[in-house]
């Protein structure tokens, strides 16, 4: 740990664990011992009068544009 309390996870469990930069944890103390949880949020759910989606929906993998 630093002068300034960061901890350093190193980048083979972050890898590992799927941990991107900006991730918020959950401290959990337990009989002395720290548990770092990382918060998930919850995914959000998008409807649309569209029943069948075209490839136009989806042109980069992140990034997603409904068209008109």
């Amino acid at each position: 740990m630093d002068e300034r309390g960061r901890i350093l996870i190193p980048s083979e469990e972050r890898e590992k664990l799927g941990l991107k930069a900006g991730t918020e944890f959950q401290l959990i103390e337990k009989s002395g011992v720290l548990l770092l949880k990382p918060i998930i949020p919850k995914p959000i759910r998008v409807r649309s009068k569209k029943k069948k989606w075209g490839k136009e929906a989806f042109l980069d993998a992140g990034e997603a544009t409904f068209g008109e």
